[in-house]
């Protein structure tokens, strides 16, 4: 039997004929029958739900129902209070200096600089501004050579320790094997004599 003939069965959708078939196959296999057992309460169960209508209108998030007000909007957002509180004190600033703006303005006598004693001042700046970046980043620079050589010197020394390691194991090793030679080489005079 097929998925599509089991699945008629348990809808009811077979003829009488093929279906009096279908019952004595499921009582000749227990596992499908269980299975078509199963299916068949939850098709019961589908079947018993009450019918109720879709709604007609499904809201979306994009409905201008939905959307908040301007004033909504504008104090949702911490950074537009704080624009808005902002423009307030801006406003309030301007307002403050219109109407108790000095009734009678002195005129402001200003001199004029020869063009000589700016650029000799502007050069002075400059100046003096390249030389502490100068200083800054040589003194970067001294940092990192010194920290260079702070490294180098660990690597080399711990390479040296390494290299006394290895020579003073060789060493080690030299030595037993003389010791074991000698030893090998009295134990031959000895049995000799």
């Amino acid at each position: 039997m097929t998925n599509e003939e089991i699945q008629a069965y348990i809808l009811g959708e077979l003829p009488a004929g093929k279906r009096t078939e279908m019952e004595q196959w499921l009582q000749a296999n227990p596992g499908p029958a269980l299975e078509a057992e199963r299916l068949g309460l939850v098709v019961g169960a589908l079947q018993r739900l009450p019918e109720e209508e879709p709604p007609r209108r499904i809201a979306f998030v994009s409905d201008k129902v939905f959307e908040p007000n301007w004033y909504q909007r504008l104090w949702a957002s911490g950074p537009r209070a704080a624009f808005a509180s902002a423009a307030m004190l801006a406003m309030a600033i301007v307002a403050h200096g219109v109407v108790t703006a000095p009734k009678s303005a002195t005129p402001v006598v200003t001199a004029a600089v020869p063009q000589d004693v700016i650029a000799r001042e502007v050069n002075a700046a400059v100046a003096k501004a390249v030389a502490q970046v100068r200083a800054q980043s040589d003194a970067q620079a001294q940092q990192l050579v010194h920290a260079a050589l702070a490294e180098a010197e660990k690597k080399f020394a711990f390479e040296r320790r390494a290299d006394r390691l290895a020579v003073e194991a060789t060493i080690e090793t030299m030595h037993k094997q003389l010791n074991r030679a000698i030893y090998v080489a009295s134990y031959e005079r000895g049995g000799a004599q």
